[in-house]
């Protein structure tokens, strides 16, 4: 495993310890979760503008039962 050093204040180092400390976990997986969810938020922000772009193309919804009606999990109701 490499080693990656980042430098903190200590208002800063105070709080990871604290932090890790109050959810028993050590500031390295603080930190490597922080960044996963830095990351994950990211790429999930841009598959929502992706999807909003193509939204604003063609702005057709359904329904949850007409989805299910398609995907014949449901028999359409008369």
């Amino acid at each position: 495993m490499d080693t990656i050093n980042v430098r903190v204040n200590e208002e800063d180092k105070r709080l990871l310890e604290s932090y890790a400390r109050t959810n028993n976990k050590t500031i390295s997986e603080v930190i490597r979760e922080s960044i996963d969810d830095i990351i994950e938020n990211e790429i999930h922000l841009k598959l929502y503008q992706e999807g909003m772009k193509e939204f604003e193309k063609d702005p057709v919804t359904y329904t949850h039962d007409e989805v299910l009606v398609e995907l014949g999990l449901k028999k359409e109701e008369l």
